[in-house]
């Protein structure tokens, strides 16, 4: 996994991994957190279980799932159907 911290402190480092600037990042992670918090809780109205209940994930926070997610989709580029 990366070392998200080491990669919050290196802008280079930060831009050649994701292509995004730190502070770039951190305002699109805090976006996707308020609305990936949303989702969940939007989606949970209908379940039975608590949120938080169940298997839970491998990738932790909403920070790590936004890293994931930049990443992938700059090392596996989608094509066009």
């Amino acid at each position: 996994m990366i070392n998200k911290e080491r990669l919050l402190r290196d802008n280079r480092l930060c831009k050649a991994i994701i292509g995004l600037s730190v502070e770039e990042l951190k305002n699109l992670a805090a976006e996707f957190s308020a609305c990936y918090l949303t989702y969940r809780k939007k989606n949970r109205k209908d379940h039975e279980r608590q949120m938080g209940a169940g298997q839970k994930g491998f990738i932790p926070t909403p920070l790590d799932k936004l890293l994931f997610i930049l990443l992938y989709l700059k090392c596996y580029p989608t094509y066009d159907l």
